[in-house]
């Protein structure tokens, strides 16, 4: 369906602009040298000023629909991405599947240049932090370290953390629309301005990680901190060897986005990822070993070279966010000052 939806809306754009142009390239009727002189000003029946042709109400009605949700808005302003941007590397590839979705979603404005990072999830972070009410009212602040997706400020700061280098700050706004399991809670949507201080350790994704999708969706992605439940393969690029597969085993990983015994490379690679078709990553054997030890629990005895080329792919999600059990009820006023 996803599929079907995306050829639709890349045939109405491109059935558009090609009947614009040719009627860029024509005169008016009235104007035309065997135009009928009744047709100068001729008001047009009520059949004509419809929409044009069935075909193009079609496509009228299905990008309407689309534009009603603010996923539809942002998957329609992903179909222009490719035109001006890479389709792959660290960050890169279509624009519901890379961090330009979740900034969107979170609202996430970034000051300053930043010094050492990214932070990837799973890595632990010093940050000095602010949560307020859509009024602007203080309701929590202070210093914590944490790992990023263990979830101890508030749900989906995690989300916003990832991605900031030390001495970047952050401002968000999070709403329970994204937050599935805060729901039902009375504080819908909150303020939050994070200054990132610290990030442990000092090991990071860079340039050489390439991340590509097999398709574009506007479903909500799975961010830091949600659960994911999906298969894993690794392969070793310079001879094709499978040096593990989640399906040999009959079950699929289940872990939370950000679990410090997991290859650093699945946290990074989940986060931000429409838990629909398939992702596959790019990047060397010292990528796949946790941010604890140089094992991790997918390899519990066996260590990657550090600099060959390895193949993850990411595929058969579980279409379900489950997040963890948090809610905004424990946030407390604790000033009214603005």
């Amino acid at each position: 369906m996803q599929k079907l939806l995306t050829l639709i809306i890349t045939g109405a754009i491109i059935y558009m602009i090609f009947q614009q142009n040719m009627k860029s390239l024509s005169p008016p009727e009235h104007l035309r040298p065997d135009a009928p002189k009744e047709q100068e000003n001729k008001e047009p029946t009520k059949e004509e000023a419809m929409s044009g042709t069935f075909f193009e109400r079609t496509l009228s009605s299905v990008l309407t629909n689309v534009l009603k949700t603010d996923e539809g808005r942002m998957f329609l302003e992903s179909m222009f991405q490719p035109m001006n941007k890479p389709l792959a590397g660290n960050g890169s590839g279509f624009a519901m599947n890379n961090d330009s979705f979740v900034n969107s979603i979170f609202k996430i404005k970034t000051f300053d240049k930043g010094e050492k990072g990214p932070a990837s999830c799973g890595h632990v972070v010093t940050v000095n932090y602010k949560i307020l009410t859509m009024a602007n009212l203080v309701m929590e602040e202070g210093t914590k370290t944490f790992s990023l997706g263990s979830g101890k400020i508030a749900p989906g700061v995690d989300a916003v953390i990832t991605g900031m280098k030390t001495g970047q700050t952050r401002h968000a706004t999070i709403t329970n629309k994204y937050i599935p399991e805060t729901a039902g809670d009375k504080i819908s949507a909150f303020k939050v301005n994070v200054l990132l201080q610290k990030i442990i350790p000092d090991n990071f994704i860079d340039d050489d990680v390439k991340i590509f999708d097999d398709q574009i969706a506007y479903k909500i992605p799975l961010v830091c901190g949600n659960k994911a439940i999906y298969h894993a393969k690794i392969t070793q690029l310079k001879d094709g060897k499978v040096i593990y597969n989640s399906k040999d085993s009959g079950k699929k990983i289940k872990m939370i986005i950000g679990n410090m015994n997991y290859p650093m490379i699945f946290s990074h690679a989940l986060h931000n990822k429409i838990p629909v078709g398939s992702r596959t990553v790019i990047a060397k054997g010292r990528k796949f070993k946790s941010y604890t030890t140089n094992n991790s629990i997918i390899f519990p005895e066996k260590q990657l070279p550090n600099n060959e080329y390895f193949m993850l792919e990411l595929f058969d999600f579980d279409s379900s966010i489950v997040t963890q059990n948090q809610t905004f009820s424990g946030i407390n006023v604790i000033s009214k000052s603005k």
